[in-house]
């Protein structure tokens, strides 16, 4: 029996020594990919010289599944689509589908993204206007060699009867605006990632289409790797492209431009009024001179600078509530208010369209400190709700409508009741928490991360078409970093401590401190006494 298990200990000794090599050798020698670059937001390299990219991450992303090493082949798109045919390259990114393509490239099955086409003129150029098509007849428009721009223009032009010179381009994005600027080519299509505006302005959207990486066939043996890869990306997170869009290409598109007629409108009508709720920080209220403080003010200081090719204003109105606000808006005394978090039905009932979020943020549940351990595993729970705000409102009902609200007229009347007894929670933005923490440790609350977020908006009367574009272009290109910078900041400043906290936190060291100030004071105004009697005196014998 020993013998026997010796010899199978011996056999399977054998088998590891066997496959060990070969485990050695795959890691020691990845399968190399020669790769094509080219320089555009998908692949580029920042200013230390350092490569990156949407493409670039993507490709690293799949390396991480596969072991690939990369080499990099760099040309124009259009050079390295012959290369890719011609088996010179083994792998391309972004490449649309077309039929004729499929002769000489294997697509991969999942797409990379989804990308959009735009017809860019020179800043300068008069001749052609968005508002008539015709004013592009007869021009000469650059279209890159090879790419899938060239039929979905040709199909754009025929929808709307246009009539152009197409001039096909081998040069890469940079020399084909180049040739743009110096009146070379009256126009050119490419994606929505271009548009310094100072070289290039987005005009009409000419198309779309999924885009994929592609294979060379003589590398067929790379395909199902990818695949693989692919799907075990998408596995992993399903909204990978999406982020990768919204870090490389989000703010180089068409919605840094107003169309004419929001321009129109922005001149016309002036400063944007924006009304909002008071006593609300981290995220606005007024001051003691009733000016508007708080990270909305910053938000709208920095949204006034966002666009290319307008610099809106805005004027900034107080109501002691988000329901006065509201009502404001649909009245017309503003234009919009904030923070709005409406259902679309609500906002339906209301009479007013809601944006996208301008901030984000954690909800907390306020509770005695003795109850934090169990209070989410409570079954009957009384909340209290600041009147007159519909958002919490309609929050309660969204995530937690078993539980039953009790009206004050403030937050801190809420967390009167709940040290009370009288209720047993309270709602709050993480942001808010610092500017009541003083009144919680004084009546020994503490919070409970509710597990859900809410989104704070603006609210637009509905109708208002031309306005709610408008505010949708700022606030996709307001950067989140932005925001949360501002929410922090104001979240430190509304829990700065005054001398009333001293005392209240320190009652014995704060009446030493005060006894002493006052014996201080009484020395010092005798000793003024002294000095001036002193003086007398010595007057008097002289």
């Amino acid at each position: 029996m020993i013998k026997r298990a010796a010899v199978l200990l011996l056999c399977i000794a054998l088998v590891t020594l066997c496959l060990l090599p070969a485990v050695v050798s795959a890691e020691e020698s990845p399968k190399v990919v020669r790769v094509g670059w080219y320089d555009t937001p998908f692949n580029y390299k920042d200013a230390f010289g350092r490569r990156t990219g949407y493409a670039y991450e993507y490709q690293r992303k799949i390396a991480a599944y596969t072991g690939w090493k990369y080499e990099y082949i760099e040309g124009n798109w259009s050079e390295l689509l012959r290369l890719l045919k011609e088996g010179k390259i083994d792998l391309m990114s972004d490449v649309s589908y077309a039929e004729d393509r499929t002769e000489y490239m294997l697509y991969s099955s999942i797409p990379m993204g989804e990308e959009l086409y735009y017809l860019y003129i020179s800043p300068n150029n008069k001749e052609i206007s968005a508002d008539d098509f015709s004013t592009l007849n007869g021009k000469k428009v650059g279209i890159t060699r090879g790419s899938v721009q060239r039929g979905q223009f040709l199909d754009w032009a025929e929808a709307h009867n246009v009539s152009a010179e197409i001039v096909d381009l081998d040069g890469s994005e940079a020399e084909s605006l180049v040739m743009l600027s110096k009146g070379q080519i009256d126009a050119f299509v490419t994606l929505d990632t271009y548009g310094d505006p100072n070289i290039a302005v987005p005009l009409w959207k000419i198309g779309g289409s999924d885009f994929f990486f592609a294979v060379s066939k003589k590398r067929a043996d790379l395909l199902p790797e990818l695949d693989i890869a692919l799907n075990r990306i998408q596995a992993e997170n399903k909204h990978y492209s999406e982020q990768l869009t919204s870090k490389y290409l989000k703010n180089a598109g068409t919605n840094l431009y107003l169309t004419v007629d929001e321009r129109e409108w922005l001149d016309a009508h002036g400063p944007i009024r924006v009304g909002f709720q008071d006593n609300y920080l981290a995220f606005c209220a007024a001051d003691q001179n009733g000016n508007l403080t708080g990270a909305l003010k910053d938000y709208l200081e920095f949204a006034s600078g966002v666009l290319q090719n307008a610099s809106p204003t805005f004027e900034a109105v107080v109501y002691p509530t988000a329901s006065a606000a509201l009502e404001a808006v649909k009245n017309g005394e503003v234009d919009c208010m904030f923070p709005a978090n409406l259902t679309d039905y609500d906002a339906e009932q209301a009479g007013v369209v809601i944006t996208q979020p301008l901030m984000c943020t954690e909800m907390d549940a306020v509770v005695r400190a003795a109850d934090r351990q169990d209070f989410l595993r409570q079954s009957q729970i009384r909340v209290g709700v600041n009147q007159g705000n519909p958002n919490y409102e309609m929050f309660l009902l969204d995530h937690f409508p078993a539980w039953t609200p009790v009206y004050y007229p403030d937050t801190p009347s809420c967390l009167d009741a709940i040290a009370a007894g009288n209720a047993d929670t309270v709602i709050i933005s993480n942001y808010r928490f610092r500017d009541i923490s003083r009144q919680c440790d004084r009546l020994n609350l503490t919070t409970v991360y509710t597990g859900v977020n809410m989104d704070y908006c603006l609210a637009v009367r509905e109708g208002n078409t031309l306005l709610y574009s408008i505010l949708s272009k700022i606030i996709g290109n307001v950067p989140e970093s932005t925001v949360n910078a501002a929410l922090t900041y104001y979240s430190a400043d509304a829990a700065k401590p005054g001398i009333g906290d001293f005392i209240l936190a320190y009652p014995i060291p704060a009446v030493i401190s005060a006894v002493i100030a006052v014996i201080l004071i009484i020395l010092a105004v005798r000793g003024v006494v002294v000095t001036k009697s002193s003086g007398k005196s010595s007057s008097r014998n002289n």
